[in-house]
């Protein structure tokens, strides 16, 4: 990955990274902070990378004099408690492709696969769950849903009537 980023276009890149794993993903992610000095200013240590995580042109304006270093510290951090949310996870384990999933990932799997209209027992089986199991996540996440003012949909969600 080291040289793939010097070398290969972001179309390159990102297909590499596409067939990874979560866990390849954290393990690459571990191994590079590893061999990165926290003391190279941004500038030296990105000035190569010409597109930002959207494909646009990159302003190096901003990298002008703070070190690796001081980046985190301006970093949102995730909440107390919580382990934060794969959404590239969720979305390959309902496409079919199984990822591992934390109790977050899995809770926002159901939700979002009953409301495309995946009947209990497709999310059940995409999610390694048992049917009863996505329908006590399915009520749970309708209740916090409804007090957060958020919509939960009344009537039945595509082909299935047992989801509402």
């Amino acid at each position: 990955m080291v040289v793939a980023v010097r070398e290969e276009t972001q179309e390159q890149i990102t297909a590499r990274l596409r067939g990874l794993s979560r866990h390849e993903l954290e393990v690459v992610a571990v191994v590079l902070a590893a061999i990165s000095d926290p003391d190279r200013g941004l500038r030296e240590a990105l000035g190569w990378i010409n597109f930002d995580e959207h494909g646009a042109p990159l302003n190096h304006r901003f990298l002008a004099t703070r070190t690796v270093r001081e980046v985190p510290s301006t970093a949102i951090p995730h909440t107390k408690g919580r382990s934060g949310v794969d959404e590239v996870a969720v979305e390959r384990t309902l496409q079919g492709d199984p990822q591992p999933l934390n109790s977050e990932e899995r809770a926002l799997a159901v939700d979002r696969g009953i409301r495309r209209g995946m009947d209990y027992d497709l999310v059940a089986e995409r999610l390694g769950m048992g049917r009863e199991a996505v329908q006590r996540s399915w009520e749970r996440a309708k209740r916090k849903a409804r007090a957060e003012g958020r919509y939960v949909p009344t009537q039945p969600v595509g082909d299935i009537g047992t989801a509402a």
